[in-house]
């Protein structure tokens, strides 16, 4: 990703020209592409304005390439910002021409350049390795699964060469069984494996080009899962109806367990909320942290003097339970 300060340039009124201090930064995905007239990477270009803020609906913003071509079949395009965001994307298209291709990218006189290498990158190997090979099922271990790619020379794959990893069991750090990534300089890519709940034998395929080596990492049993993230939160009450006197209260307890149904360590985030009365700290929410390796947390509800159904909703996570408490006049 590159970053080019426009320092000097000028300011256009309803034209939406780049303003002084402004910036465009421009990323492609992939970097290295195959020259066989087809093979295309996506450039992205996000232009801002003074202070950071995204240049305007509608600045131009014109592309151009020495190498290849773009999706309308020429060598320049120019497409005015759509969105927000301040950011467009064009696709550049190899040609059957091996190089290395200079898009430059510029709006309201300001530009910047990225590369992409056009060329018949020759994968031949592809030396993959996990580590570690062996993991229990049902909790958060994992396994860096390492590939080293390299050329019919020998040499490391060019950086930003393509790569994908998939799994028959378990998932990646994107939590899907595929993971696409790029070499590195060096010609390094990893993935992240982590154990699913299933117990077997993972096969993790590793492709680049039309190159692919297979690595094995076994999913044990185990007895006494680690605890991961929260999954489920079970919320009940000491009481479910209390009356509205303003200082009956009933306590709220929160059991939060992941998704092997293990309570999540203590000290986890927890917050609870409630659309009547207060808790103990006299707010409507109280954030608190679980307590004890039964994954409980707890919060002490004072009824209000307004009569009425107090809904409490406990949050950690991205996961809520709730419950409901009566307040009675009687």
């Amino acid at each position: 990703m590159i970053w080019a300060g426009l320092l000097g340039v000028g300011c256009g009124s309803s034209g939406g020209l780049v303003a002084v201090g402004g910036g465009i930064v421009l990323s492609a995905s992939p970097t290295v592409i195959e020259a066989d007239g087809k093979s295309a990477s996506v450039i992205t270009a996000t232009v801002t304005s003074t202070g950071g803020t995204p240049s305007p609906i509608g600045t131009q913003v014109t592309f151009t390439t020495n190498l290849g071509r773009f999706s309308n079949g020429s060598t320049v395009y120019t497409i005015p910002i759509g969105n927000s965001s301040g950011t467009v994307t064009v696709t550049l298209i190899s040609g059957t021409v091996e190089g290395t291709a200079t898009v430059t990218c510029s709006a309201g006189g300001a530009s910047q350049t990225i590369q992409i290498y056009i060329g018949n990158v020759a994968i031949t190997t592809i030396r993959l390795s996990a580590s570690p090979t062996s993991l229990n099922a049902g909790g958060v271990e994992s396994s860096t699964i390492t590939a080293m790619v390299t050329d019919s020379q020998g040499n490391p794959a060019i950086s930003g060469t393509p790569v994908t990893f998939r799994t028959t069991l378990g998932f990646f750090s994107n939590k899907q069984t595929t993971y696409a990534t790029q070499t590195g300089s060096n010609g390094v890519a990893t993935a992240v494996l982590f154990a699913g709940d299933t117990v077997g034998k993972a096969e993790i395929t590793c492709t680049a080009g039309e190159v692919s080596a297979v690595v094995y990492v076994e999913i044990k049993y185990n007895p006494n899962p680690s605890p991961g993230e929260v999954a489920n939160i079970n919320v009940s009450a000491s009481t479910l109806s209390i009356l509205a006197d303003g200082i009956s209260s009933t306590t709220i307890q929160a059991v939060l367990t992941d998704r092997n149904g293990t309570p999540v360590v203590a000290g986890t985030p927890v917050s609870f909320t409630t659309s009547l009365g207060s808790f103990a700290n006299g707010s409507k929410t109280y954030a608190t942290t679980t307590a004890s390796t039964e994954g409980s947390a707890k919060a002490v509800l004072f009824a209000g003097t307004t009569p009425g159904t107090a809904k409490v909703t406990v949050s950690s996570g991205g996961v809520s339970g709730m419950i409901y408490i009566e307040f009675r006049s009687f």
